[in-house]
């Protein structure tokens, strides 16, 4: 089936938040150029988005939709992570 069946297959159940997520990670900005202000908005946004994701989990843990899902969660909590980590560098944690 491919890949390509498999996103289809995940897209119909909610191709508006599938599609957002994956550009909201496609447009992830220079986290470390940002302001403490700037960076908790965009963590605020980042945890929003990990929620959505979250709420879009496949029943199957064995599929390979879940797989793409999973990465995309990782994705985030890789972003998720390094805003933390700058916040803490600015004192802001």
């Amino acid at each position: 089936e491919g890949q390509g069946g498999i996103i289809m297959s995940i897209i119909k159940c909610n191709p508006q938040e599938w599609d957002r997520i994956t550009a909201f990670l496609d447009a992830v900005p220079d986290i470390g150029a940002m302001d403490a202000d700037t960076l908790k908005q965009y963590r605020r946004e980042t945890e929003q988005t990990i929620r959505d994701l979250d709420a879009l989990e496949p029943g199957s843990q064995t599929s390979e939709a879940y797989e793409l899902w999973a990465d995309l969660h990782e994705d985030l909590e890789d972003v998720l992570d390094e805003i933390l980590d700058c916040l803490e560098d600015l004192g802001q944690a």
